[in-house]
């Protein structure tokens, strides 16, 4: 069943998944089609007080899945209206976990269908150096042209005659670290002000996509826990830091 973008503003989600077959793989830009990126998913107790969600690829699935893999674009075409049509029951749209990658949306103009980009430039450098985790939420500037340069070759694919689809897009929203990430400062931030030492912060960001009335929307959250002098991460017991919807 897929996941309820609701449930997002309280339970923490730990997402990965398998690679379904692309309709275009030129390293690092992979591509995917909505049909043959169908999976079913289940749920189950994960650690750190997450939900796991299982995926596999399942021709009748009701979720897509979009891939990751670091220093890599992986996107996928929401076609809206042919999902529709097909009446197979697609509700629902997942990727992995956020970490630092970020998310594009593009929208072909006059519809509903969406690409969604997933990239990731771990190559250009997580973070501000040395590692802070004041810094989680900030990101250089050569990590935002590495990030945006796959974006734009990736999209390069989906806008142009042959071999791609030559769809008209135009970007309507987007999702990095700079506001997934506030949240996981916030908390760094609230232990150091309690007197806590060593503080550093586990957990990460969902993406959870819901196809209503026609309309896909497409929410987020960001969980995790600290842990500093005195608790490890054994104790970490991770929660629901904030959430939000992006443009669609």
């Amino acid at each position: 069943m897929a996941i309820a973008a609701a449930t997002l503003a309280h339970v923490p989600y730990e997402i990965t998944g398998p690679t379904p077959v692309q309709v275009y793989h030129a390293p690092p830009v992979f591509a995917y089609d909505w049909n043959a990126a169908r999976v079913t998913t289940a749920t189950s107790p994960s650690t750190a007080g997450r939900t796991k969600v299982t995926l596999t690829l399942n021709p009748a699935g009701d979720t897509i899945f979009l891939p990751f893999q670091q220093n890599e674009v992986h996107s996928v075409y929401l076609a809206t209206a042919a999902i529709l049509a097909a009446g197979g029951g697609v509700t629902g749209f997942l990727t992995p976990n956020l970490s630092g990658c970020r998310i594009y949306i593009d929208k072909v103009v006059g519809t509903n269908d969406l690409v969604i980009y997933h990239a990731n430039a771990l190559a250009s450098g997580p973070y501000p150096g040395p590692y802070n985790p004041l810094n989680l939420d900030k990101e250089t500037g050569i990590r935002v042209g590495a990030l945006d340069t796959q974006y734009r070759n990736s999209k390069a694919y989906w806008t142009a005659p042959a071999p791609g689809p030559a769809l008209n897009l135009t970007n309507v929203s987007g999702l990095g670290a700079t506001t997934y990430y506030t949240s996981a400062v916030k908390k760094v931030q609230s232990e150091q002000a309690a007197g806590r030492t060593s503080v550093d912060f586990w957990g990460g960001t969902s993406v959870v996509g819901q196809l209503m009335g026609g309309v896909w929307q497409i929410w987020w959250q960001t969980y995790g826990d600290s842990t500093y002098t005195g608790k490890t991460v054994a104790g970490v017991n991770m929660q629901v830091l904030a959430s939000g919807q992006l443009r669609t």
